[in-house]
């Protein structure tokens, strides 16, 4: 069985076990199938590896993704939590209960590594290959037997997915794009980059410059917006939330069941609900005031040059 067939095999699998969505399965596979743009021929030191390099792969290949651990027995100390380092190639984290331990495959050998250690399971370019250029459209799966705790990821150029996480995310996007599912919180900076969440079940900790958020349900939400833009859904029943938005916009959809008051500061902006706000002051700067049911959480709004609207279901 060759690389290219394991490889395909895994990700075919992971359809049939409703891991993977069709489209998602394409888009691994697709790079993986087109040749690589020609690079300057390596000198003949590295001749070998490259050779090596040129084929995809499985873990069945000894030395791919090699995870640093002493025993087998240390296996069980590693907490689980991952910190993924996606430095210019895509990465898609599924659940897969048939494995041991989690097991990573890529689209080309020795590019990425998979190590365990005190702080989890990490994820990142192998540096320093003599000879090499990075791989053009390198693509990755990082199988994991649990659903992790808690997840740090830098996203730099690259392409992340996430499975669900148990507990907190903390997110660096520059100039990349992630979609997860759910998690217990969020802690994003996005530079450029896109960020999708399909659930936040606490609070999300947002600041997008120059980029875009989603968040289809979320139980709070605390964000700054600098030239970028944030869509954010949730029910707000309770505590304190606040948007600032600085030359953005940010577009706030409450839920069935919000209780929510609002206050807001608009500096040669715009603010706007589907329900009454009361305005004082003029064009320049005005303040805004409104309730939606009983006002039990407290909505704070700054806008300069930017842009609120708040929907109500």
């Amino acid at each position: 069985m060759d690389g290219q067939e394991s490889f395909r095999e895994q990700v075919e699998r992971l359809v049939t076990e409703g891991k993977l969505t069709q489209d998602e399965a394409a888009e691994l596979l697709k790079t993986s199938e087109q040749p690589a743009p020609a690079e300057s021929t390596p000198s003949s030191e590295g001749s070998a590896e490259e050779d090596a390099h040129d084929q995809l792969i499985s873990l069945d290949k000894s030395g791919w993704a090699a995870v640093h651990v002493p025993s087998s027995q240390a296996l069980g100390d590693v907490p689980p939590d991952l910190r993924l380092k996606v430095d210019g190639y895509g990465l898609q984290v599924v659940l897969d209960a048939s494995q041991s331990q989690p097991t990573l495959r890529a689209s080309q050998d020795g590019e990425l590594s998979l190590r365990a250690g005190p702080d989890g399971w990490t994820v990142e370019r192998v540096e320093g290959l003599r000879g090499r250029k990075r791989s053009w459209g390198l693509k990755a799966v990082l199988s994991v037997p649990f659903m992790p705790r808690g997840v740090q990821a830098e996203v730099n150029g690259g392409n992340l997915t996430l499975a669900d996480v148990s507990g907190n995310v903390r997110l660096s996007v520059n100039g990349g794009n992630t979609r997860m599912g759910s998690a217990a919180g969020l802690e994003a900076e996005i530079s450029g980059g896109n960020l999708g969440a399909r659930q936040i079940l606490g609070a999300a900790r947002i600041s997008v410059s120059g980029g875009n958020a989603r968040l289809d349900s979320a139980g709070g939400v605390r964000a700054t917006i600098n030239g970028g833009n944030l869509n954010w859904s949730g029910r707000l029943e309770q505590g304190e939330h606040r948007i600032e938005v600085n030359a953005g916009n940010a577009t706030l959809h409450l839920l069935e069941g919000s209780s929510v008051e609002i206050q807001a500061d608009v500096t040669l902006g715009g603010m706007m609900a589907s329900f009454p706000l009361i305005k004082t002051g003029g064009m320049m700067q005005a303040h805004y005031s409104g309730t939606l049911g009983g006002g039990e959480a407290r909505l704070g709004c700054t806008v300069n040059a930017g842009q609120i609207k708040v929907v109500s279901a």
